[in-house]
């Protein structure tokens, strides 16, 4: 026996009665008629998935083709060398992380999205002080904190220079856009460090 395919769904069905009226073949469709086959139209592309809106709807279950368009409806634009784990959790937090937009909580937060655990933010500094706090450029300044300014440290796993680059690069391009404007930072960041028989190229793809 041939398997029919299923009927397709129209969402004209689940609107109340008052709104189901105007929506009839033989009547000039309502202005909310119209938008639902506007959303029918876009929802159309996915096919069978149509069926399962509520996981289209959540970063976690959503096909990754699908992922650039639900984060348009946050004014998210995914970067093209955020891999598919990395672009979910964009999704899933953006919208707490707008909340803390330009703050030092928010910047860390949406920094260990793509770069991991290892980013810290100095924003209060202790002028140099020999054999107490003297890291210069990491905890330290010399001559006092200039105004507006602050430290971010990194420290990546990625053992490939390549791809350290991109990353090193990608996390300036955030700090650009997610900080105040009347804000300046430095950006200190550290590679692998020396792992005999793992990862010891020096220069290359290891620090001393």
């Amino acid at each position: 026996m041939t398997r029919l395919p299923p009927e397709p769904i129209r969402l004209e069905t689940f609107l109340p009665e008052l709104f189901r009226e105007g929506g009839a073949p033989t009547q000039a469709p309502s202005e909310i008629h119209r938008l639902v086959r506007i959303i029918e139209s876009t929802f159309a592309e996915f096919g069978e998935e149509i069926e399962n809106v509520p996981d289209l709807v959540d970063p976690f279950a959503a096909p990754a083709d699908f992922l650039p368009w639900l984060a348009s409806w946050m004014a998210l634009i995914l970067r093209a060398d955020w891999d598919e784990s990395q672009q979910r959790a964009v999704v899933a937090k953006i919208i707490p992380l707008y909340a803390k937009r330009g703050t030092k909580p928010g910047i860390e937060e949406y920094l260990k999205i793509y770069a991991g655990e290892g980013v810290t933010i100095k924003d209060e500094l202790a002028p140099m002080q020999i054999g107490a706090s003297s890291t210069v450029g990491v905890d330290t300044v010399v001559g006092g904190q200039p105004p507006h300014f602050f430290i971010v440290n990194v420290a990546f796993a990625e053992p490939d220079p390549e791809k350290l680059k991109l990353k090193v690069k990608a996390v300036r391009d955030v700090l650009d856009i997610e900080k105040p404007a009347h804000t300046f930072y430095h950006l200190n960041f550290q590679g692998p460090t020396l792992q005999i028989g793992v990862a010891s190229t020096v220069g290359a793809d290891t620090l001393i």
